[in-house]
C-alpha cells in the first residue's frame, strides 16, 4: 500500500490517500509540487537542458541566420577597403575614441557576440598574425562566398552540393594560380624597388596627399636598414616614435632607437659608452617586509642617513671601476643615487615600459640585472653613441649600437589620431616588406586578378555538368566582390567598372584594374606599380574556404545562458546618444 502511494505521488495521480498525518500523506505532499512543475510545461530538450538554453533547430533557417549575421558586420567594414576607404569613429567601452579604417583595428573594438562572426574575426586575426595585411579582403571575400552559398540554399540546393561544386572552384584556383603571377622582386636593396612592394598597401589607408613622403621614408628605411642575409631581416630594428605637433610633411628617419625623453642627469651625451640595464630602481635597497628602526637622539639620525649615503656611494664608484658610463634604470632613481653618478660622470636614464627595456636589451644585446650591484663583464653592453637631441622642442634620448643597426622614423601630425593611423600604415608597409622576402613573387592589383579568376572560372564551370556546373559559375561571381567595392568607394558604377574590366580582360589585356585616381574607370597595374604579393593573396583565399566550409556545416545553434556577472556600470551622464 504504501509503494503503491509513492509511485502514484511520483507520476502525479490522483487516489484515495491515507488517514490525516500518516507517513505516506506527508510523502505525497512532498513529491507532487517538484516533480510535477519540473515536467509540466517542458518537453524535448528544453526538458533535459538547464534553464536558459536557446536551440536554433532548423537547419537553413540556422544556416542563413549565421550568412546574414556575418554580412552586417561587413557591410560595415566595406566602405573601408581600398585607397578610397572611409575612416570609422569608435567610441570604446572607456571612451576612448578611435578614428581609423584598418580592419583590424576596427574589429578589436567590436564587441561581438555572434559565434559565427567571431569565426571572420579570428580569421582577420590569424591573417594579421601570419602577414600583416589582407584582413579586410579575407573578411570581405569569405562574406561573399557565404551570400553566394546563401543564395545558392535558397534556390533549394543541398549544403553537400554546394561545398561540393566550391571546392572544384578552389581546386581550379590552385591549378591556375601561379600563372597569374605577373612580376618578381629580384633586389631588396634598391629603394624604387621596395616602393614598388609597399606602395599598394600603404595607399589604402587615409593620408590625404602625402602618403608618397611616408612610402619614400620607409623605402628608405628598409634599404638602410637591410642585412646582408636578408632571412635575418627583423621588423622590430625599425621603430616609429610619434611627436605631437607640426605635419606629415616634418617627419624623418634616424639611425638608432630614439626615446621620446631625455636623460635625467647632467651628462648628456656618451661615445663608446659601455651600458648596464637595471630591472629595478637605483635606489637603497629596502626590506620586504616592514621594519622599525628605533633612533634615541639626532646624532643617530644622521649617522643613518650617512651610512645609507656611503653604501650607495661605494656601489656606484664600484660600478665605475667596471668602466660603465650609462646607466639605464626601469625603476625609480633616488636623487642620493643621481647625485653620485652626476659626479662620477656616469649618464642616467629612465624608462617607464618594460617593451622598451626588453628592445633596449636585444639592442644592447645585454640581460638586464634584477637588483643593484656590480655587473659581471658579460652583463655590460656596448654602444656607439647615446646622445640627447631636440626634435621640434622636444628632447629625446637616440641609442646607437655598434652590433646592430636600429632605425627609427620620427613621424610628426596634428592629432593623436592621425598620428595612430599612419603608425598602422608604417607597419603595414614593413610587413609587407618582410612577405616579399618570403615571397618575391606578385600579382597584379586593383581587382585585376580577381576578374581573372572570374573569367578562368566560369570557362571552367563551362566543362561540368548539372548542379557542379551552376556551383561553380556561382562560386566564381564572388570573386566580383573586390572590383565592385573598390569602384563603389571611388564612386563609379560598379555594373560598368566591371562590365569594363570583364571586357579588356577578355581581349587580352590582362593589366587592366581598377582606376581611382582619375575620370577613366580602368588602368594599367603594371604602369601604376600596383601590385599584390602571390603568397598573401592565396593564403587569404585558403583560410576563406576553410571558413566557409566550417560555417555552412553548422546546422544547429546551442546557446547556454550566460554565466552571472558584476553589474554593469551606469550609464555615463556626459555620452551624447545624439553625437
Amino acid at each position: 500500500m504504501r509503494s503503491s502511494i509513492y509511485l502514484n505521488a511520483y507520476y502525479g495521480f490522483e487516489k484515495a490517500s491515507p488517514k490525516k498525518g500518516s507517513i505516506s500523506s506527508l510523502t505525497k505532499r512532498s513529491y507532487i509540487p517538484s516533480v510535477w512543475s519540473y515536467f509540466a510545461n517542458k518537453v524535448g530538450l528544453n526538458a533535459i537542458l538547464k534553464d536558459g538554453y536557446r536551440i536554433v533547430k532548423n537547419n537553413e533557417e540556422a544556416i542563413l541566420k549565421n550568412i546574414e549575421a556575418c554580412k552586417e558586420i561587413c557591410a560595415i567594414l566595406q566602405t573601408s577597403l581600398g585607397p578610397k576607404c572611409m575612416n570609422k569613429l569608435i567610441i570604446n567601452h572607456i571612451n576612448k575614441k578611435i578614428v581609423s579604417s584598418d580592419c583590424i583595428t576596427i574589429l578589436k573594438d567590436l564587441d561581438i557576440n555572434h559565434p559565427v562572426v567571431n569565426i571572420l574575426k579570428k580569421l582577420s586575426e590569424t591573417m594579421n598574425y601570419e602577414y600583416g595585411d589582407f584582413t579586410n579582403y579575407v573578411f570581405t571575400i569569405t562574406t561573399e562566398m557565404l551570400d553566394k552559398a546563401s543564395f545558392l540554399i535558397e534556390q533549394g540546393f543541398n549544403i553537400n552540393d554546394i561545398l561540393r561544386g566550391f571546392l572544384l572552384g578552389y581546386n581550379e584556383i590552385e591549378r591556375v594560380f601561379p600563372e597569374l603571377i605577373a612580376w618578381e622582386l629580384e633586389n631588396v636593396y634598391d629603394e624604387n624597388e621596395i616602393k614598388k612592394v609597399i606602395r599598394s598597401v600603404m595607399i589604402t589607408k587615409n593620408l590625404s596627399n602625402n602618403y608618397d613622403i611616408i612610402i619614400d621614408l620607409v623605402a628608405k628605411c628598409v634599404s638602410t636598414l637591410m642585412p646582408e642575409k636578408i632571412e635575418n631581416f627583423d621588423v622590430d630594428n625599425i621603430r616609429v616614435s610619434k611627436l605631437n605637433g607640426g605635419n606629415l610633411v616634418d617627419s624623418h628617419f634616424l639611425m638608432g632607437m630614439v626615446l621620446a625623453k631625455e636623460t635625467n642627469g647632467i651628462v648628456k651625451k656618451k661615445e663608446n659608452a659601455n651600458v648596464i640595464i637595471l630591472n629595478c630602481g637605483l635606489e637603497a635597497a629596502t626590506t620586504e617586509t616592514k621594519g622599525t628602526v628605533l633612533l634615541h637622539n639626532a646624532q643617530e639620525l644622521l649617522n643613518f642617513t650617512k651610512g645609507e649615503e656611503e653604501q650607495m656611494k661605494k656601489i656606484i664608484e664600484s660600478i665605475k671601476e667596471q668602466g660603465v658610463d650609462v646607466i639605464i634604470v626601469n625603476g625609480a632613481i633616488s636623487d642620493i643615487a643621481q647625485h653620485f653618478c652626476d659626479a662620477n660622470d656616469i649618464m642616467t636614464l629612465k624608462i617607464t615600459s618594460k617593451y622598451e627595456t626588453l628592445r633596449l636589451s636585444k639592442l644592447l644585446n645585454i640581460s638586464s640585472l634584477v637588483k643593484l650591484a656590480v655587473p659581471k663583464p658579460e652583463e655590460i653592453g656596448t654602444a656607439s653613441s647615446i646622445y640627447v637631441s631636440e626634435i621640434a622642442s622636444k628632447k629625446v634620448t637616440v641609442v646607437n649600437s655598434k652590433n646592430k643597426k636600429v632605425g627609427t622614423i620620427i613621424l610628426r601630425g596634428a592629432t593623436h589620431n592621425l598620428l595612430d593611423e599612419v603608425e598602422r600604415c608604417v607597419h603595414d608597409g614593413i610587413n609587407s616588406v618582410k612577405n616579399a622576402i618570403k615571397s618575391n613573387s606578385f600579382l597584379y592589383g586593383g581587382g585585376c586578378v580577381e576578374i581573372q579568376l572570374c573569367e578562368r572560372l566560369k570557362k571552367y564551370a563551362r566543362e561540368l555538368k548539372g548542379v557542379d556546373n551552376y556551383s561553380v559559375k556561382i562560386f566564381a561571381e564572388s570573386f566580383h566582390v573586390i572590383p565592385r567595392i573598390l569602384a563603389t568607394n571611388c564612386g563609379y558604377n560598379f555594373t560598368d567598372v566591371i562590365n569594363e574590366l570583364t571586357n579588356e580582360h577578355n581581349k587580352g589585356n590582362t593589366e587592366a584594374c581598377v582606376n581611382v585616381n582619375k575620370y577613366t574607370h580602368i588602368t594599367s597595374a603594371k604602369d601604376n606599380h600596383i601590385y599584390d604579393n602571390y603568397k598573401c593573396k592565396k593564403y587569404a583565399i585558403d583560410l576563406a574556404i576553410d571558413a566557409v566550409q566550417t560555417i555552412l556545416k553548422i546546422d544547429q545553434i546551442i546557446l547556454a545562458k550566460p554565466s552571472g556577472g558584476p553589474k554593469p556600470r551606469d550609464k555615463n551622464p556626459d555620452y551624447d546618444d545624439a553625437f
